[in-house]
């Protein structure tokens, strides 16, 4: 069922239009001025997919990821600064939310993503500490 709706909301392939307090978020996890200057000038499309039973977010941009999990299960994970994580995804009203802590020993911090469509627009917003980022894509 979840994944059905995720097919019919969140799926398909994403561009950047706007950020929202990225260099903020940025600075908090601990990304040097260089890189944060390059990350706001930079593109980047997210594709949302169901393969297999599973959840696929692939972003490319300034830092590619390309993630697949099964929803509701713990797995392994790495944030911007590649410090080890882990991660549990669900999916709760409309909204594909990521919840990842760091493991022991890792300067990572404890992330929250969620992603929901809102007016047609992929909202992905991010909570570390006390700063919120958002970031805002258009479908392809």
């Amino acid at each position: 069922m979840a994944l059905a709706e995720i097919e019919n909301s969140v799926a398909g392939v994403w561009v950047l239009q706007k950020n929202e307090n990225l260099d903020e978020y940025l600075k908090e996890i601990g990304v040097n001025f260089v890189l944060r200057k390059l990350a706001a000038a930079a593109s980047s499309t997210m594709t949302i997919s169901v393969e297999d039973g599973q959840v696929r977010i692939n972003t490319k941009g300034p830092k590619d990821s390309d993630h697949k999990f099964h929803l509701d299960t713990e797995v392994e994970s790495n944030d911007p600064q590649d410090n080890p994580m882990k991660a549990v995804v669900k999916w709760t009203d409309g909204k594909l939310v990521t919840h990842s802590k760091p493991t022991e020993g890792s300067k990572a911090k404890e992330t929250k993503v969620v992603r929901e469509v809102l007016d047609g627009q992929l909202i992905m917003t991010i909570y570390v500490n006390n700063v919120v980022c958002r970031r805002i894509f258009k479908k392809k």
